[in-house]
């Protein structure tokens, strides 16, 4: 199986080696490293003095994408910045790859119909990288709603913040993508976008949205610095979400509100809590969690789709949706209003 990356980043190398944990020899990698950077890291985001990621995994890596189209590789994954999401899966499924499109799916609406018009007609498998629908304590969430056990849903709030410019240690953090609008960045890109996806798969989509952006902190960058967000699922359900690049430790929780008790999740302590009536207080952890199962368990997922065996469990329009979100939210914040979806 011919495996194209699209970007050898922290995340298209952790893929790297989960493909060659999963797949082994079986796997033949190529790459198309437009910058050509040759830092290679650890799963904890720690720098490998002096090893070659390329040596290391035996990949082929190309400057030039077509050239790398051209070794007729059978899928990508997509894991270069945001804002070349879209050029790049656009090429690669013309050239009849099947995708791993790492969040977000772009950073803007444009060639969204073209990319499922493609997929379609080329009867092409696309998988979203959401990688926290399989954290224990989302799945427990999900299940925990679905259950009933908390009677009629009266307030759903989550919270996903890091700081900036400690994220990424090893570089000047005004220059990542993260930082900077013109590579697609911004918390409510790359991180808020984990939980827009989480709740619409739980939720549903929402109906409305009235959002703000903070951007006064003196970070020196050219993105949102914060966001708040108020959904309105399709039953009039608030759905309360916040997101920012200053917070440390990190924070990502979420808490939902019944009229017979509530859950929480925080998903950086491993922990998830339920509180029915006037029952004890339930309590589950997994000391034993590791972020890397995640995306084991989504390669896992990718590569059953691709043998048949199972539809995509993230689809395409998964990434859509997710994607209309984030940009109501911009929407939102920019005109001062609520905007319908």
């Amino acid at each position: 199986m011919k495996i194209l990356m699209i970007g050898l980043g922290s995340i298209g190398q952790r893929h790297v080696r989960n493909i060659r944990k999963l797949l082994g020899d079986e796997a033949e990698l190529i790459a198309y490293r437009s910058r050509g950077l040759k830092t290679t890291f650890t799963d904890t985001l720690q720098i490998r003095e002096g090893i070659s990621m390329e040596e290391e995994y035996g990949i082929t890596a190309y400057r030039d994408l077509d050239e790398a189209l051209a070794q007729k590789p059978e899928l990508a994954f997509i894991t270069n910045i945001t804002a070349k999401h879209m050029e790049c899966a656009l090429a690669c499924a013309k050239a009849g790859c099947h995708l791993l499109i790492e969040k977000p799916l772009s950073h803007s609406p444009e060639g969204l119909e073209e990319l499922v018009r493609v997929a379609e007609e080329k009867e092409l498998v696309v998988f979203m990288g959401f990688q926290n629908r399989y954290h224990p304590c989302v799945k427990r969430l999900k299940e925990g709603v679905e259950s009933g056990e908390l009677g009629r849903l009266s307030y759903v709030a989550c919270e996903f913040s890091e700081r900036l410019t400690t994220m990424h240690r090893y570089e000047d953090y005004r220059g990542t993508y993260m930082a900077r609008k013109d590579m697609g960045g911004g918390p409510v890109l790359n991180l808020q976008m984990h939980d827009l996806d989480i709740l619409r798969w739980i939720f549903g989509m929402p109906r409305n949205v009235r959002a703000q952006l903070g951007m006064n902190s003196g970070l020196e960058i050219d993105v949102e610095e914060s966001a708040q967000a108020v959904f309105e699922s399709a039953d009039g359900l608030p759905v309360c979400t916040h997101t920012d690049f200053l917070q440390y430790p990190p924070v990502h929780r979420f808490k939902v509100v019944g009229e017979k008790g509530r859950i929480e999740a925080d998903l950086n302590a491993v922990t998830f809590k339920k509180f029915i009536g006037d029952d004890p207080e339930q309590i589950w952890s997994d000391a034993g969690f590791l972020r890397n199962d995640m995306f084991i368990e989504e390669l896992k997922d990718f590569f059953a789709a691709l043998r048949g065996e199972k539809p995509a469990a993230i689809p395409l329009q998964a990434g859509i949706d997710s994607l209309r979100m984030a940009l109501a939210i911009k929407e939102s914040a920019a005109e001062g209003r609520t905007v319908e979806l």
